[in-house]
């Protein structure tokens, strides 16, 4: 009796560890498949009920997934010869949701050794398999990330490099791995890192902070590093996770903008000195017009007056390049032959050269056309050459060339601004002084320059690239101290028919007239002169100063029969555009002629004037303003349409 009772006992406690188990427990006979017995987990985990199992042990390998079915069956039969397995492999329990399952199956044997029946115990391992199909994703978006992801130990051995460290840093894990961490970071950044890595062994995280790293082949890069602890399974601090940016882009951006916020100001800043200077170099201009023709030639004030005109052209050339630098010159582009160009100049420029300097120009053939201002293509010649001759104080050689290239994609890659396609190489070499790096590094910085002040004004160079820019070009040089220098203009090729200037002088005397002309002008120098310009041709000129004064003096003289209105664009209170159309609403058929110490370009960009309106850009001469105002009154008048 007592061992029945004992029996019984062991039999309820069994129960009640089954009841319990959160794996379910199984047995099954060894020479048949009926299932002797299986644990209440079984109907948590599978979603069936036991007596299903029991009745018809089948059940089992139908829930299997149909992927894994075939496998485990398999498995399943060779247990005799394996003497048991294990398996993990999928269920669908009767609701469609599929679980994974791990599965451990082992023989039970006799007393002889023979296999009496088997025992098994299957587990619910879902949360495990999808953590570790987490952490595999997570590993390759770690491996494959394009920012540098190091493990470090406390002591500071590199024990794991993703590839996006290869690439920034350039060594491989093979080279890097169990090295110290010191051969990233430059001796004078090593303290802050130090520091850094002590605020995380106290349980600080620094989310980022910006730095300098050494790549493997000894330059340096901007990065913004953030720095993790470490933890074992017990929270013990025992290693350090970086997480390296690469930032030098961001910087170069950054100082790019910079740059070009810097170039803005410095572009309005020139091109509003350039309108004023052009106001000043029209009235000087203007007089000494007069001065000639009232001394007459041979006259002991002659030579002066010729002086001043000079430094009149030259201060006009300066507002000019100016008003190019700003970005606010008219780009009137056309198609050009550059051998061409090139030819009709090279007379002037071997004036610019000395006699020590052996010049030639080698013309490459055949060429094909460019798309660019005429006269822009002139300036950058001149101050090319200027700029080499001023490098070669004791002589040598200066060679310009042209020629036909094709830019491709490695040298884009390294000349930030750069295009791809075809273009036409205009370069200017010579044996002179060369450049040092910092000056290279400046050398299109406006207003820079190494010569002696009062001889150069810093703005050769960068109008020279902001002409070659206009024309969708690009500008490249080569200097090496000591050996000289190469300038490389690109243009970009056109498939075009040159066009051929041939301009005429205006020759004979000024053409006259009687009419009544209305001068509005802020100015009073400009206004001065030029009512008495066009006082001396003859006509009868009426005289406001603003916008809202010409029209009253419009009003008040309206039986002189008003034949012309001159008028500034840019005045206080109201410019000439709205003047001249509310002037349009009582006279219709007005004729009107814009001026301007900006040019029509950029007064006709900036919505201050429509294009095709007659506009003179100052500084104009009294010759050109008397020509221009005859061709103006002699047009025939087209009416508006109705």
């Amino acid at each position: 009796m007592r061992a029945v009772a004992d029996y019984g006992e062991n039999e309820a406690q069994f129960r009640e560890l089954m009841a319990h188990l959160k794996q379910v427990f199984w047995m099954k006979n060894a020479t048949d498949t009926a299932v002797l017995y299986v644990s209440p987990a079984y109907e948590t985990i599978w979603g069936r009920t036991r007596a299903s199992l029991y009745s018809n042990s089948q059940t089992f390998l139908d829930a299997i997934h149909p992927d894994d079915h075939e496998r485990v069956a398999e498995v399943m039969t060779r247990k005799l010869e394996t003497e048991g397995y294990e398996e993990e492999y999928r269920i669908i329990r009767p609701d469609g949701t599929t679980r994974w399952i791990n599965a451990r199956t082992y023989p039970v044997r006799g007393e002889h050794g023979q296999i009496l029946r088997y025992a098994g115990i299957a587990e619910d391992v879902t949360e495990r398999k999808w953590a570790e199909k987490e952490r595999s994703r997570l590993a390759a978006i770690i491996e494959h990330a394009e920012d540098a992801f190091v493990s470090i130990t406390l002591d500071g051995f590199i024990i794991a490099w993703n590839r996006g460290a290869e690439r920034v840093y350039g060594y491989t894990a093979e080279e890097i791995i169990g090295h110290t961490v010191m051969v990233l970071i430059p001796p004078e950044h090593r303290p802050a890192y130090l520091a850094m890595v002590k605020r995380v062994q106290k349980g600080e995280s620094v989310a980022s902070y910006d730095t300098v790293r050494r790549r493997k082949d000894g330059t340096l890069i901007n990065f913004s590093v953030g720095i993790s602890a470490i933890e074992a399974s017990d929270g013990e601090i025992v290693g350090v996770s970086k997480i390296s940016q690469d930032i030098s882009r961001v910087r170069k951006l950054e100082a790019q903008l910079i740059e070009a916020q810097k170039m803005e100001v410095i572009g309005q800043l020139t091109g509003g000195v350039a309108h004023d200077f052009n106001n000043i170099l029209s009235v000087i201009f203007g007089y000494t017009e007069f001065l000639i023709q009232d001394l007459g030639p041979g006259h002991p004030l002659g030579e002066a007056v010729a002086q001043i005109q000079q430094a009149a052209e030259r201060g006009a050339g300066l507002a000019q390049q100016l008003l190019v630098f700003g970005r606010k010159g008219a780009v009137e582009a056309v198609t050009l032959d550059l051998n061409a160009v090139l030819a009709n100049v090279q007379p002037m420029l071997r004036q610019l050269v000395d006699e020590g300097i052996d010049f030639s120009v080698a013309c490459g053939k055949p060429i094909g056309r460019i798309k660019a201002n005429l006269g822009y293509v002139g300036q950058v010649l001149m101050n090319l050459v200027i700029n080499a001759r001023d490098a070669m104080p004791f002589g040598g050689k200066l060679l310009i060339a042209t020629s036909e290239v094709t830019l491709d994609e490695s040298y884009v890659a390294t000349h930030p601004g750069a295009a791809c396609g075809d273009y036409v190489m205009l370069s200017v070499s010579d044996t002179g002084t060369g450049m040092t790096p910092e000056v290279q590094a400046r050398l299109f910085e406006p207003f820079f320059t190494t010569k002696p002040r009062g001889i150069g004004t810093g703005l050769g160079l960068p109008t020279c690239c902001t002409i070659v820019k206009q024309s969708g070009g690009h500008i490249g040089f080569h200097s090496e101290l000591g050996k000289g220098t190469t300038f490389k203009i690109y243009f970009p090729r056109v498939i075009e028919p040159a066009e051929v200037f041939s301009p005429a002088l205006a020759v004979g005397p000024l053409p006259r007239g009687t009419e009544t002309l209305l001068v509005v002008e802020d100015d009073a120098n400009v206004r001065n002169l030029v009512c008495m310009a066009l006082r001396t041709q003859g006509y009868e000129v009426l005289v406001a100063f603003n916008g809202e004064k010409g029209i009253r003096t419009f009003q008040e003289h309206q039986g002189a029969a008003i034949s012309l209105v001159i008028c500034d664009v840019v005045m206080p209170q109201m410019g000439g555009r709205e003047m001249v159309e509310r002037l349009k609403v009582m006279s219709p058929k007005l004729k009107t002629l814009f001026t301007s110490g900006y040019t029509d370009e950029v007064i006709v960009r900036q919505g201050m004037l429509d294009e095709g309106a007659a506009f003179l850009s100052k500084p104009f001469s009294c010759a050109t303003l008397a020509r221009k105002v005859r061709q103006l009154l002699d047009e025939p008048v087209i009416s508006a349409p109705q």
